[in-house]
């Protein structure tokens, strides 16, 4: 029974290039549920349930560059249809033009709709017969969908009062919105892993019962009632844990993130600013920073892009420029001859150059054939994205070919339109990202660590919830750093970003920082919607395309700056940013040590002791020392352990015969899960 229908619901196009397609809204009650559908006007009557064929007017793709523009029509765009059983809609979003976008428990996230005629509000109105919806703490445009049922059971559970009060904004009830959740979290977590569960609610009261009073020496019942209570509230992540700890970041303090501008692309006639009559380029870091605040018009791009990946010298003439461009023509003609050359009875007894071929011609015929410059059969352009890979298996034949370059070229041949031009250029960017290609991924790895560092530092609240979820290894991540974010963008905002990047500015890794960025952007929809490993890594993937570029880099750019401005940032840190070493700051011992001074001592302090005491200081010291390595999650893991292996008769078991399986376990896994971001991310 259709319930809801609303006309003229449009998708939102995220470039330039895609089409605006209008299309029907409906909430449909079926046997099996409610059911939320939109699907392309045009296609009411197609079988194709899978996808919307659009054959509406043709749209014309304009390329700028300084010699002429190419303008390639179609006719026809693909847009899939959107149809969500209403109790696999986690939440949805309305942005401040009216849009909705749904997302789903899985974490798919739909393109985002606008309402031509009618209002979002009545589609909300209607959808509220069948759930409950509670607005996010964290982000005013993020709306929180439940089962009515769910609901009223977290009504219950406030009745029943069983988390103390806190400081602070109080919820209905008395108590905070979220403290349901917290409560059925825990038991359901405490059924599923007691264990886990409560080693990590103990490792939250350690602070508190341990070290009360390191700060002030006397601590009234009031405010150790008070301190219970955050803890209580504390646990947020405990609404959908899966098994294992929940890990405590430690928060630093970093200042005010400041507000940032950017700037409108250099054009032509800003860039003769820096050239000289001759020209040279005379002011190069200038001109970089100039360029990193505000890109490149496209006019200018095919010039600069040459400087910027090495193949045009700075400081040379034009004289001295154009006879270098000669010269590596003449280069690059030769070494292509060398692999055009080689037949097929050398190539039976060369299985590396043959290997290399055979992987060149599978991704250039499936490497942006979408983009009208590569589109269509025997599109010449392909043709020159297959030379030119080939003859750099020649250049560089220890690297050769790995998947992923093809994504690194395809731009840079539409920008350049040259082959030899797009080679030596090619051969600059590779320069800059050859260890994103190590055949044991080692560059890639670390990539992924220097994120973790990062979003440790800047967002702790994130870096928590992430390692509670097994997610902490930012393996979604994958593809944004393999292929510099060319797959999350549209063709624009790619060219945009590359030439940012390639300016070193503010830092070599700023790439690193742009995805904290993206990262940062999307923490209330992850944190929110509660995703695990798998739900971000399926929103990450659907989030491509509909990125806003100038947002990410005045992101990026001011979390640069926050971090650069801050003291006591950690040494691992300024050096992927490339940060001043700051002077080492004398730590205090952590938990505070006593004086171990006794009576007549002298300044020897507890040498000059009796044997008991010494006996009793040492111990003591044994303790602090177990508690400060291991952490009260490690002491208690080893006492129920220990509790579990006597009960069960197995005390002979040494601790160390239980890590091994367990350290096998988890490296297992952790590959699965490497395996897995790389499947649905990139292969």
């Amino acid at each position: 029974m259709l319930v809801y229908e609303q006309d003229e619901v449009y998708t939102i196009p995220t470039s330039p290039d895609e089409l605006t397609v209008s299309g029907k809204l409906r909430i449909i009650e079926r046997r099996n549920g409610v059911v939320v559908e939109w699907r392309c006007a045009d296609d009411e009557n197609s079988t194709d349930s899978d996808w919307a064929v659009i054959n509406s007017a043709a749209v014309t793709f304009t390329h700028h560059n300084i010699s002429d523009s190419v303008e390639i029509s179609t006719s026809r765009r693909n847009v899939r249809p959107i149809s969500i059983e209403l109790v696999d809609l986690r939440s949805y979003r309305i942005g401040q033009d009216g849009s909705l976008v749904l997302i789903q428990r899985d974490g798919t996230t739909h393109p985002a709709l606008a309402f031509h005629t009618g209002s979002v509000l009545c589609f909300v109105e209607v959808l509220l017969r069948y759930v409950v919806v509670k607005k996010s703490e964290k982000d005013c445009n993020l709306y929180l969908v439940s089962d009515k049922k769910q609901a009223a059971q977290d009504e219950e559970l406030l009745s029943m009062n069983l988390v103390p009060n806190r400081r602070g904004p109080i919820g209905p009830g008395g108590l905070p919105q979220s403290a349901p959740q917290r409560v059925w979290g825990f038991l359901n977590n405490f059924k599923r892993d007691p264990y886990t569960t409560t080693a990590t609610t103990l490792s939250k009261f350690y602070d508190v019962v341990l070290y009360a009073g390191v700060e002030d020496n006397v601590r009234d019942t009031v405010g150790r009632e008070d301190d219970m209570a955050e803890i209580f509230h504390s646990l947020n992540g405990f609404e959908d844990l899966e098994p294992g700890f929940e890990m405590l970041t430690e928060k630093r303090i970093l200042n005010k993130r400041p507000e940032v501008e950017r700037l409108a692309p250099m054009t032509h006639d800003e860039f003769q600013q820096y050239v000289d009559d001759d020209g040279r380029v005379l002011e190069v870091d200038p001109l970089k920073q100039r360029i990193f605040k505000g890109g490149i018009h496209p006019n200018l791009r095919r010039e600069l892009w040459c400087y910027l990946l090495g193949h045009y010298v700075w400081n040379q003439t034009y004289n001295q420029r154009e006879e270098r461009k000669r010269e590596k023509e003449n280069s690059y003609y030769i070494m292509k001859q060398q692999w055009k050359t080689i037949s097929e009875d050398q190539e039976s007894r060369f299985n590396g150059f043959k290997e290399r071929r055979s992987l060149i011609e599978k991704d250039v015929n499936r490497t942006d054939r979408n983009h009208p410059f590569f589109e269509g059969e025997h599109n010449t352009n392909v043709t020159l994205l297959h030379d030119v890979l080939m003859t750099y298996v020649m250049y560089n034949f220890d690297l050769g070919y790995v998947q992923g370059m093809s994504d690194l070229l395809a731009p840079i041949l539409y920008v350049t339109q040259d082959e030899a031009t797009a080679f030596w250029c090619f051969v600059g960017y590779m320069d800059m990202v050859y260890r994103n290609f190590d055949m044991d991924q080692s560059g890639m790895k670390q990539q992924l660590k220097d994120v973790q560092q990062l979003v440790r530092l800047v967002d702790p609240e994130l870096m928590s919830y992430l390692e509670a979820r097994d997610s902490s290894n930012f393996y979604f991540c994958f593809r944004w750093l393999l292929v510099r974010f060319k797959r999350e963008l549209n063709y624009a905002s790619t060219l945009r970003l590359w030439e940012v990047l390639w300016t070193g500015y503010p830092c070599p890794n700023f790439h690193l920082v742009v995805a904290v960025a993206l990262l940062d952007t999307e923490k209330d929809t992850i944190m929110e919607n509660k995703f695990g490993f798998t739900e971000i890594l399926k929103h990450i993937n659907d989030i491509s395309l509909r990125i806003d570029i100038d947002a990410t880099l005045k992101k990026a750019e001011a979390i640069y700056l926050q971090v650069k401005s801050s003291s006591h940032v950690p040494e691992s840190v300024a050096t992927i940013l490339n940060l001043p070493q700051q002077d080492p700051q004398p730590s205090s011992p952590w938990p505070p040590q006593q004086d171990g001074r006794s009576g007549g001592g002298q300044d020897g302090g507890s040498e000059v002791v009796s044997r008991s005491g010494e006996d009793m200081t040492h111990d003591s010291g044994d303790v602090v020392e177990v508690l400060s390595n291991l952490g009260i999650v490690g002491v208690v893991s080893s006492m129920i352990g220990s509790a579990v292996r006597h009960l069960s008769g197995d005390d002979d078991m040494t601790d160390a015969q239980l890590e091994v399986p367990q350290q096998e376990r988890q490296e297992e896994e952790r590959e699965a899960r490497y395996e897995t971001a790389l499947s649905h991310q990139f292969v």
